[in-house]
């Protein structure tokens, strides 16, 4: 085995060996979750030099530098991070938006809206590229296929998804089999399929290449509003439902892997951490609750909110977990050892809303949360201190996004408008 170069991976934090094995070009991962602004780089060098066969001592400098680099990243960000400002306002839509995100480089946003519509925006100029059109109900859901972004996938109240080409504009699969509103759809990691969730109580696997039904995932009694991907391989998958239960599955089998039970009201949203190991849970029960994925245990049950809870993230690392609810605050709590609440934002006025509205900054210095109050803010993840108020919108901010290098946010309103700040 021969090293050929290292690439660097910001979020999370990490470095990739591409290698030469029988002259096939591979590619190793290795995570440094736990690296911020205090870490000795030269000591985690010694370290990767010793355990990892690939590293011969000859390009030890080169990885420091490397590794330099990696926490330049996040000391750039900082433990407050920096103001940003009003760069574009986007008149996107007829009607109210459903559902906005960014392209890996953010240069490119989807926005998704009530009136049957996804549209690809060149951020730069702030100009509409393409508006996908051929939908027949409300586009609830928009994806890219990370990290390539050639690919765009919308699920729709029409009960059908479709997979699109974003340079073209041309719908290139239309996903068919639910008889209700898709209302939750994701590429897996490496873009070889598509899951969606449906009001029919069901969560169905496509080929993304051909848009043929690969499995449908029955078991739930209630309709299926939230799912994803295991961050890595793809190979397991999580849904989320108005049951009360989440449900874990492997994509390679038919039948359900394993069933979460303990929530005692509808789920709102489900997450696998960055590692795969945990799973995420919020309920409108009031709760938040933090799973084991492999034996399926609860490991913790937080019930601090007054209210709904609305919304879940883990940081990238998957070290934290954030939950948003309807008693306008947000909390972190550290999944790390004994789920310690970390920090209470508080400060909305409203209800913090209920699409995508809450999550951390890449680096994870700040969350972000978007309100019914018509705001969005950004706040200090160590001490809950709002750092930002971005207001300006004329109606409830429905979802919001951070672009991945953490440079520029995206909220999504009501009033038909999305906002770029930088």
């Amino acid at each position: 085995m021969k090293l050929l170069k290292f690439h660097l991976r910001y979020y999370p934090p990490g470095i990739v060996l591409e290698y030469l094995q029988k002259g096939i070009v591979k590619n190793k991962d290795i995570d440094l979750l736990d690296l911020n602004c205090n870490s000795d780089t030269k000591e985690i060098a010694r370290n990767l030099y010793k355990r990892e066969r690939l590293i011969t001592e000859d390009v030890c400098e080169q990885l420091e530098q490397c590794l330099d680099t990696l926490k330049k990243r996040i000391e750039h960000e900082g433990p407050t991070g920096k103001r940003f400002y009003i760069y574009k306002t986007l008149q996107t839509h007829v009607l109210p938006l459903t559902n906005v995100c960014f392209d890996k480089n953010g240069t490119r946003c989807l926005s998704g809206s009530y009136d049957r519509t996804c549209k690809i925006w060149d951020v730069e100029i702030g100009k509409e590229m393409r508006s996908l059109t051929g939908h027949q109900n409300v586009v609830y859901s928009v994806s890219f296929n990370f990290p390539a972004c050639n690919r765009v996938l919308t699920g729709s109240f029409d009960k059908t998804a479709k997979i699109w080409d974003p340079e073209t504009g041309e719908c290139l699969a239309t996903l068919w089999g639910h008889s209700g509103e898709v209302v939750a759809a994701q590429f897996s990691p490496k873009g070889e399929y598509v899951a969606t969730g449906s009001m029919d109580h069901l969560a169905k696997l496509y080929d993304a290449e051909t848009g043929a039904e690969v499995k449908t995932y029955t078991g739930h009694t209630a309709e299926v509003i939230a799912l994803q991907f295991d961050p890595n391989e793809g190979q397991r998958l999580i849904t989320g439902s108005f049951d009360g239960t989440i449900s874990l599955w492997d994509t390679r089998v038919q039948e359900r892997v394993s069933v979460l039970r303990g929530h005692e009201g509808e789920i709102s949203n489900v997450q696998f951490n960055w590692d795969s190991s945990l799973v995420g849970s919020a309920s409108l029960d009031g709760s938040a609750r933090l799973w084991d994925a492999r034996s399926s245990t609860c490991l913790a049950t937080v019930a601090s909110h007054t209210d709904e809870v609305l919304d879940i993230c883990f940081d990238w690392a998957g070290q934290r977990m954030a939950t948003s609810s309807s008693d306008c605050s947000a909390r972190v709590y550290d999944v790390r050892s004994d789920f310690k609440e970390l920090a209470v934002m508080r400060g909305h006025r409203e209800e913090v809303s209920k699409v995508r509205i809450v999550c951390f900054s890449p680096a994870g210095g700040c969350l972000l949360t978007a309100s019914a109050d018509r705001s969005a803010r950004v706040w200090n993840t160590t001490t809950g201190n709002c750092v930002q108020v971005l207001s300006g919108h004329q109606g409830e901010i429905f979802s919001c996004a951070y672009s991945y290098a953490g440079d520029a946010i995206i909220t999504a309103s009501k009033d038909n408008t999305c906002r770029i700040w930088r």
